[in-house]
């Protein structure tokens, strides 16, 4: 362990020793000679501070203890105004006492403040001040490592305290061995000297918990302001903890530039203001394809359809009712993208003529686009397949030149900026699967979802000379516009052929995997990588996964896939997946109806639960998919 780690780690003692009172014991003996009474051990600093937030905690309605701190129980709290919520905390501390700050853009959702060199005691009072009384919080930060964390009304006491350094006690010089004057004595080991703790920031924020305890901000994400050092005798300031994009050193700190957040100007310095050029600062939207299966005037459509399929083969792959299941999932894959990419310009929602009884279509920031009006040939509806849906998406009125394709059994999973799906320039990047397409033509046995893959690489092959191997993730794509409407031109008969296509087939081509290596080959797209997970409903082994990754939420992107392995009973996939994404995702989004709630999770039953009475989910379920297989049902 370094010695600044060492250091670190014995701080809570000297923060508890400066601010309540050094407790020593007595020397010696006392007056009858026997031995003092022993005295207690001063509290620790988490003692103390528990102490204080049991007196907050006794003042303050709607506060619980959630995860060793004071948190503030909402239910209407997004991850993106989280973050803001505790920037503007910090922001307006500051500008009450008059103390100037430069807020700092990264490309990241936590928002960093610089201070100029010689504001930090300023900065630290307007801080304890502003929160006094307050369950707020503060980290107390160095290079790479939180030093200690305590409530922000005890600043700048605590930091003090951390960053005492007690002078070394002179030691005393041995003396010569008799007969031995005049000889050196024998050397002294020097003292360890620690390198003292320096608070190079602090991170500020107000823990917020849901009433069911499934989510949570805390830490993560706060407001760092970071204390600048003067790059003395040059000019300018350099950055105390880590690298901005633009250096680590700037030529000024003074607020001579404006930067807008979350509608409001604020002054910073001015090279915080130059847009990079890996910024995004196009619009984004988003298309999202559903299909209700419980609507009854729908089924009655795809059984007609079914019925003329005479003569063709039915698998489920194709037509089968796992490719059109309905588990409210696009609910929550709407309060994904609203949770964790408020970036979003407008939502399109891509339907048979179908409107979720929750939706609120009034909402700004959400369409719903119905077959009939996105289709060029309407010889081609009612249609029940994906690839033909595809191939009409830039077609989607008033869509913008890049969007994010969602099935709707696709969700983020924690904060992701727009770069991640498309450079600066413009150009998308696609995610390619470690699933194989399997070399040659198309055998017996094959489904439509592997056929498919390999009609397009046939495609691809004839038109670039370049053979595809692997098939895309099932992730959100980002695709543009311009690209697929070029695609309808340069392989008109093929994807004209494929939006006649009432069902999934495996003449069908893959418009979306064709977008991905024709902008590739185009030099319009790019590999990318998404931390993704792929869960199939219907194995326990990888529902096992699910309380993993909802306590973690470590993952950027998740799939629920439908399917046919294990044969779980769609009783129990339905409650354990709705209770999942109501976990997960227990915010409502911006276009939902408040007087539509979704349906209650049924409990488990006793013919559900497993041999040893819990339910039917494997604790460490490892499920993977050992063959190429459809990655989803059809949202159409």
């Amino acid at each position: 362990m370094s010695r600044w780690a060492r250091r670190a780690l014995r701080a809570p003692a000297r923060i508890s020793r400066t601010l309540r009172g050094r407790v020593r014991a007595g020397a010696g003996q006392g007056a009858d000679g026997a031995a003092p009474e022993p005295v207690p051990a001063p509290p620790t600093p988490e003692e103390l501070r528990f102490a204080r937030e049991e007196e907050l905690l006794a003042g303050l309605p709607g506060f619980v203890r959630h995860q060793g701190r004071l948190a503030l129980v909402r239910d209407d709290l997004l991850s993106g105004d989280a973050f803001l919520l505790n920037f503007t905390r910090a922001a307006e501390a500051l500008t009450a006492a008059t103390v100037a700050f430069a807020p700092l853009p990264d490309g990241r959702p936590r928002l960093r403040l610089a201070i100029a060199p010689g504001d930090r005691p300023a900065v630290l009072a307007a801080l304890g001040e502003g929160f006094a009384g307050q369950p707020v919080y503060a980290d107390l930060l160095g290079h790479d490592v939180t030093l200690a964390t305590l409530l922000a009304e005890d600043l700048p006491a605590a930091v003090a305290a951390l960053e005492y350094q007690p002078q070394p006690q002179p030691q005393p010089q041995p003396q010569p061995s008799a007969g031995q004057d005049g000889e050196n004595p024998a050397p002294v080991d020097e003292v360890d000297q620690e390198p003292p703790v320096k608070v190079k920031g602090v991170r500020i924020y107000q823990p917020v918990v849901t009433s069911g305890g499934t989510l949570g901000y805390a830490a993560e994400y706060g407001c760092d302001l970071e204390f600048w050092d003067s790059a003395a005798p040059s000019r300018g300031a350099i950055a105390s903890i880590a690298e901005t994009p633009y250096g680590w050193w700037v030529p000024s700190l003074e607020p001579t530039g404006t930067i807008r957040i979350a509608g409001k100007d604020y002054a910073t310095a001015e090279a915080f203001t130059r847009a990079r050029p890996e910024d995004v600062t196009f619009p984004v939207d988003v298309v999202v394809t559903w299909v209700d299966d419980s609507d009854a005037e729908w089924r009655g459509r795809r059984d007609l359809a079914r019925a003329e399929r005479a003569g063709r083969p039915s698998t489920d792959e194709a037509d089968g009712d796992v490719r059109f299941r309905n588990r409210d999932e696009l609910r929550y894959c709407l309060r994904s993208i609203a949770m964790y990419a408020p970036w979003i310009r407008h939502v399109f929602l891509v339907t048979d003529d179908q409107t979720p009884s929750w939706l609120d279509t009034g909402a700004q920031g959400v369409t719903v686009v119905p077959h009939r009006e996105l289709f060029a040939d309407p010889a081609g509806l009612p249609v029940f397949n994906s690839h033909a849906i595809e191939t009409q998406l830039h077609r989607v009125p008033g869509l913008a030149e890049h969007f994010l394709y969602f099935n709707d059994d696709v969700f983020l999973a924690r904060p992701l900026g727009p770069e991640t799906f498309f450079l600066g320039s413009g150009v998308s990047r696609f995610v390619m699967d470690e699933r194989i397409i399997p070399p040659g033509g198309v055998e017996e046995g094959e489904g439509e979802y592997v056929t498919s893959q390999k009609t397009t690489r046939d495609l691809l092959e004839r038109e670039y000379g370049r053979t595809t191997t692997q098939v895309l993730s099932h992730v959100p794509h980002a695709l543009r516009r311009s690209l697929l409407t070029e695609m309808g031109e340069s392989f008109g008969e093929a994807l004209s052929r494929t939006a006649l296509s009432v069902f999934r087939s495996g003449e069908d081509v893959a418009p979306i995997t064709l977008a991905a290596h024709v902008g590739y080959m185009s030099g319009r797209s790019v590999r990318g990588r998404l931390d993704h997970r792929h869960i199939d409903v219907d194995s326990r082994d990888s529902l096992g996964q699910l309380p993993q990754l909802l306590a973690t939420r470590s993952t950027d992107v998740f799939c629920l896939n439908d399917g046919v392995i294990d044969g779980l009973s769609q009783e129990e996939q339905d409650r354990v997946v709705r209770g999942f994404l109501q976990d997960y995702f227990p915010v409502p989004g911006p276009f939902e109806r408040a007087d539509v709630p979704p349906a209650p999770i049924r409990p488990v039953t006793a013919g559900e639960r497993d041999e040893d009475g819990g339910a039917a989910e494997d604790e460490d379920g490892a499920g993977s998919r050992a063959r190429t297989q459809d990655p989803g049902p059809d949202p159409v």
